[in-house]
């Protein structure tokens, strides 16, 4: 298993490299939205997937070969971090080797009721839960959760986090058309953020192929709308990625090709911007590993996306 992947052209980190220790699609939701997929193994049982120390590895290669290759390291993958059992050990050990790069760790959330979880993160720079529903009628219909969540039990672990972490915390909004956009729906997401008080609230929407392909995202001018039901001045709605990831020309490009699409979706320009290629050379790769059955193109909401062929 590879356990980096990009950079990737992160519409709100920068040139995110990502860290991924959870087999792709492990997780503890079935997001309507999520576009790595439909969950596969819908679990909560957290795991030691990969050795940390291979992790390290691959990290000091990266860098190796490319010293200013990255902004950020993020732990995102295909499922869902914290099911990965050594975290708390992973963390401290990237910390150590590469203290002068931010950490930030994207996670559903659903897991900080547990103690140890909370512990796990407490040296990260970053930490981003999701909070894309405060009444199990959206929880259930928007994040599809594992059996054994309850959704009051999960915002207990968010409060405690709170509490105890010291780093910053912001939260994400996804936002799915006609599935949690409702007034009410946001008034109730809009008070558990004021009993949290973030450092930033981060409204996101559907921009990429979803796992159910009726979902769909809101559109600019109604995201601008729902910005009143969020907190002024801390409340920001992710744009799309426009500076440059940089790089070099990889001399496994087809590997990174298919590193990066296990992960998400993504356009040519994207990948090209992610990769550090020039569009003329990924677009002769991407033919090619089209050809060969690897990858799929399709258009989503007026964008050609290519997608992992599993």
């Amino acid at each position: 298993m590879k356990t980096i992947f990009g950079p990737v052209p992160s519409r709100r980190l920068g040139r995110s490299l990502g860290i991924d220790v959870v087999p792709l699609k492990t997780c503890s939701y079935d997001c309507v939205y999520c576009e790595s997929g439909r969950t596969t193994h819908l679990t909560v049982e957290r795991r030691p997937f990969v050795d940390p120390g291979k992790v390290i590895l691959e990290l000091e290669e990266y860098f190796t070969a490319c010293p200013d290759g990255a902004d950020v390291l993020t732990f995102s993958s295909g499922g869902e971090p914290t099911l990965y059992e050594p975290l708390g050990e992973l963390i401290d050990a990237v910390k150590n080797r590469f203290p002068s790069m931010p950490l930030i760790v994207l996670t559903n959330g659903s897991l900080l009721w547990d103690p140890r979880v909370r512990r796990d993160l407490m040296r990260a720079d970053r930490v981003v839960p999701s909070l894309d529903a405060a009444t199990v009628e959206s929880f259930n219909k928007v994040n599809r959760p594992h059996p054994t969540l309850d959704l009051d039990v999960i915002m207990e672990g968010l409060a405690a986090f709170r509490r105890e972490y010291r780093g910053q915390l912001h939260l994400e909004v996804m936002l799915v058309a006609s599935y949690n956009d409702q007034p009410s729906q946001l008034e109730a997401i809009r008070r558990v953020i004021d009993g949290l008080a973030p450092d930033q609230v981060e409204l996101n929407t559907v921009v990429r192929p979803p796992a159910d392909p009726e979902v769909r995202g809101l559109s600019g001018e109604a995201m601008e709308g729902i910005l009143q039901y969020f907190p002024a001045g801390r409340t920001q709605i992710i744009g799309k990625f426009t500076g440059p990831c940089g790089g070099t020309e990889s001399r496994d490009l087809k590997h990174r090709v298919l590193e990066l699409l296990k992960r998400r979706p993504c356009t040519l320009p994207e990948m090209a911007v992610s990769l550090g290629v020039p569009k003329e050379v990924l677009d002769d790769t991407l033919t090619e590993l089209t050809r060969q059955g690897h990858l799929s193109r399709y258009r989503f909401d007026g964008k050609d996306f290519y997608k992992f062929a599993s």
